[in-house]
């Protein structure tokens, strides 16, 4: 499993969720887009695919079977544009995309598909993940959940445990 961070943190930020994916038998990196955390270059939206397509090969490289992608905001929308090259078991994006995505970029999202955002998103995304979600193919879940909190926030928000909840249950969904 590959987890992607957002613009505004780096892989650091997914300390407290990761451990709770190998409680459940599956393992996750946690990748630095370029840039981040000391490594060179700097990230765009297209680097950013780039860095989740190799890293999604390095993964296959040491064995892994199955691929999970999940990334929020920035991440997220890395991984639904990548999902279309690496062919994931499954993909799940919190908070993405921000902005709206083309009808034609929402039909090549690859794998079964989680949008998760709260509803009145405080960077506005839900408005584009509903329609990236309607446009996706099957198949797609989405869940909203009432609130402003936007990435990585959300699971720390009222609802933040049923929001993770949410995602190992559906990552889990595509474990052997």
């Amino acid at each position: 499993m590959l987890l992607c961070h957002g613009a505004n943190w780096d892989a650091s930020g997914w300390a407290e969720t990761a451990p709770r994916f190998s409680d459940r038998g599956l393992p996750a990196l946690a990748l630095n887009f370029r840039g981040y955390h000391g490594s060179t270059g700097s990230t765009n939206r297209r680097s950013a695919v780039a860095d989740v397509v190799s890293a999604a090969a390095w993964l296959r490289a040491q064995g892994a079977d199955q691929l999970a992608l999940i990334g929020a905001s920035m991440g997220g929308h890395a991984v639904l544009m990548a999902s279309a090259e690496v062919r994931p078991e499954c993909v799940v994006a919190v908070s993405a995309p921000v902005r709206a995505i083309t009808a034609e970029e929402a039909g090549r999202i690859s794998g079964r598909k989680l949008f998760v955002c709260a509803e009145r998103d405080s960077l506005g995304a839900a408005a584009s993940v509903q329609r990236a979600y309607q446009d996706a193919a099957e198949p797609k879940s989405i869940r909203l959940f009432p609130g402003r909190e936007h990435s990585r926030a959300m699971f720390k928000a009222a609802y933040g445990e049923e929001a993770l909840q949410a995602i190992l249950d559906f990552v889990s969904a595509a474990k052997p």
